[in-house]
């Protein structure tokens, strides 16, 4: 935008030395030295149009409206200003640049201005000036605000285009730090849970060799995947690539039974499903096995993996449920992962079991 201004400038101060010259053309012409000044107000006006737009349309209107009474004062004017072309300008970058209030205002002091213009005047055959008026008034009129009414609908919807550019990049922004926050989730939710449960567990039975060296491996897992979520932001990507599916469930509910936790698998052999489905199935059963181990008292999970029209999940866990000082954002990421695969997530608590099923698309 500073590069528009600068050219605005630069074409307003060409016409400001015409006027300044033929101000020293006549030193004693008073309305000329006035004209010559008015200009190079223009020059200054144009050179922040963008910039300072507030400043720089209040100012091409006032401009104008001395010009106008310096022009009618005058007893000899050269005819019809490039100037005027300064009110549009001011009514356009008002409306872009600053808002539709401040729009508006400068709208209607331009269509007052216009009853004064230049060209409300004209002359007759002996060359003096006088007001139009009839029909041939309020053309010239009409003429004056469908220009700037012109002005203003398009810096509006110049201004709508950039705020609707503006939000969608928001809310880009937005689903990229909500998908980072998923990825965060998911890699690291229910492999700290592993880690407390292993925790737990080995300062039960005094098993703490064992219990370290399962930490150490789920930590170790843990640190690549969040290299590899780094790895993927460095390189322009939007996260993880999908490196789990249904066929590790087996091997994720074994990690499960490794950390102490009571869980039991059904599934047979799955047909192949989108790559999409088969990463919300991972990351659901993830995540409700791990909300049992967290908010439930020695658990006895039971997941259940089927496929016919749809891709079926199940994750019924059994045992006494503890307060949840959280807010559910793990099984809300589910639903927005089932929901990206076509499907849908819902929950259920029947006395002490806790149900979550998805539906996936095939």
């Amino acid at each position: 935008m500073r590069t528009v201004d600068l050219v605005l400038a630069g074409l307003a101060a060409v016409l400001a030395l015409v006027y300044t010259a033929g101000a020293c053309a006549d030193p004693s012409d008073a309305f000329g030295w006035v004209q010559a000044l008015l200009s190079w107000g223009f020059v200054a006006a144009f050179g922040v149009v963008t910039l300072r737009a507030k400043w720089a349309s209040i100012s091409m209107i006032a401009l104008n409206a001395a010009w106008s009474a310096v022009w009618i004062l005058a007893p000899i004017n050269l005819g019809y200003t490039l100037w005027v072309l300064a009110v549009p300008v001011a009514v356009f970058v008002a409306r872009r640049f600053v808002g539709g209030r401040f729009g508006a205002g400068v709208l209607a002091a331009a269509m007052v201005w216009a009853l004064a213009s230049p060209f409300m005047w004209t002359w007759d055959e002996r060359f003096v000036l006088f007001y139009r008026s009839g029909v041939d008034a309020v053309l010239a009129l009409a003429a004056h605000w469908a220009v700037l009414a012109v002005a203003y609908l398009l810096g509006a919807n110049l201004a709508r285009e950039e705020a609707g550019r503006r939000e969608r990049l928001r809310a880009a922004r937005e689903q990229e730090r909500l998908a980072i926050a998923g990825d965060i989730h998911d890699l690291l939710g229910h492999t700290l849970t592993l880690i407390r449960v292993q925790a737990n567990a080995g300062l039960a039975v005094g098993n703490e060799r064992e219990a370290l060296k399962q930490i150490s491996a789920e930590a170790g897992e843990a640190l690549t995947d969040i290299r590899r979520l780094v790895r993927s932001l460095r390189d322009g990507g939007s996260g993880v690539e999908p490196t789990a599916g249904v066929e590790e469930l087996p091997e994720l509910v074994q990690r499960f039974r490794d950390a102490g936790v009571r869980v039991s698998y059904e599934g047979g052999a799955l047909p192949q499903v989108p790559a999409v489905s088969s990463l919300a199935a991972h990351r659901i059963v993830a995540e409700a096995v791990a909300n049992a181990a967290r908010h439930q008292e020695d658990p006895d999970v039971r997941v259940r993996v089927e496929a016919a029209d749809r891709l079926a999940v199940t994750v019924a866990s059994t045992g006494p449920i503890r307060p949840r000082p959280g807010a559910g954002t793990g099984l809300e990421g589910c639903r927005e992962r089932a929901a990206s695969a076509g499907g849908t997530l819902s929950t259920e608590q029947r006395g002490d079991t806790f149900i979550v099923r998805a539906e996936l698309g095939r």
